[in-house]
């Protein structure tokens, strides 16, 4: 069994350590015991948790991830004391940037996460088409994102890529409508630039919550590749924003959130549903499904965006151009 990521989101809870052990009370109740050798991360979603500066110093000192998040949003995270003595890397990070070459790493990015969109909407078509259902909603939707996967080898500059990955989202997200039970009511994707007008629908916040997920295992890797996780190529860097997190994240929304999302609701809509209701339990349930789905994959998701940041290492250093990772199914 590979190691885990305790999700702590009780109000009043309190991370300690007894024994060299991780300990979780709520009040006088223990709810989790467990040594650091079997953590990955620690998750603090609550703002009514407190922890120990011995708990803080054992998660450092095992490299154990201490990441806060408030509403599916990483907030921040512990950085051990030796994550500043890679200068080195964040130089050729720099410096690739300063001279021009970032459109190759931006087109390389887009360039996968649009493949692995259309992997997912012919995934679907197939099984579509082996229950004898209509595919072809899906299967335009597969070509206009293979032209604008070509239309990408043309581009002059990040902008360009941008309007050309836009029109390949229209395509995606309108195909992967069709995809879903009617009832969850999903036509559109919304985002922080283009919020809904009311409520958005529960897949979208599923979406969020998976993404926040995402989020936070592409910027562990980018903190083991021993990166800036705030310069990035694709997203403009600005203050607060971890935009080599953003780039990195592109390849693998579909393939670790949009995927193992689209199948819950079509075998269980209600706990896509429940997160329209306030105090509901549906978003624990939503982080568990993709987690799990992650971690199981073969390989698992968590390993493969590890690789992909030591790829893009090897790429600042010099030794082999970065690719994309492109999923197989």
């Amino acid at each position: 069994m590979g190691a885990k990521t305790a999700l702590i989101d009780q109000y009043g809870a309190f991370l300690g350590v007894k024994q060299g052990r991780f300990v979780l009370k709520t009040g006088k109740e223990v709810k989790w015991d467990l040594s650091p050798a079997e953590l990955e991360s620690i998750v603090i979603t609550s703002e009514g948790v407190s922890i120990s500066s011995a708990a803080i110093m054992l998660a450092m000192s095992f490299g154990v991830d201490l990441v806060f998040m408030r509403n599916s949003k990483p907030v921040g995270r512990i950085i051990p004391y030796k994550y500043g003595t890679l200068m080195r890397n964040w130089a050729l990070q720099l410096k690739l940037h300063e001279s021009g070459g970032s459109l190759y790493i931006a087109e390389k990015i887009l360039e996968g996460k649009l493949y692995n969109q259309r992997m997912v909407l012919l995934e679907y078509a197939r099984r579509f088409k082996g229950s004898g259902r209509d595919a072809r909603a899906l299967e335009e939707g597969a070509n206009k994102i293979m032209d604008r996967i070509v239309e990408l080898g043309h581009a002059h500059s990040v902008e360009d890529l941008i309007v050309v990955e836009g029109h390949a989202a229209k395509a995606y997200w309108t195909a992967i409508s069709h995809i879903l039970p009617e009832e969850i009511g999903f036509n559109h994707r919304y985002t922080r630039s283009n919020p809904p007008p009311g409520e958005p629908d529960p897949f979208n916040i599923a979406l969020n919550i998976g993404y926040g997920l995402l989020r936070k295992e592409v910027w562990r890797a980018v903190f083991l590749a021993g990166l800036n996780p705030y310069l990035g190529f694709l997203h403009k860097p600005r203050g607060g924003r971890p935009a080599l997190v953003l780039d990195l994240m592109e390849e693998f929304r579909p393939i670790s959130v949009d995927r193992p999302l689209v199948g819950l609701a079509k075998t269980n809509k209600n706990v896509i549903l429940e997160l329209a209701k306030k105090d509901s339990k549906a978003p624990r349930i939503i982080w568990s499904h993709i987690l799990k789905y992650m971690k199981e994959s073969t390989p698992p998701h968590t390993e493969l965006i590890n690789s992909q940041a030591r790829k893009l290492l090897l790429h600042l250093q010099g030794v082999h151009k970065y690719e994309p990772y492109k999923s197989r199914w």
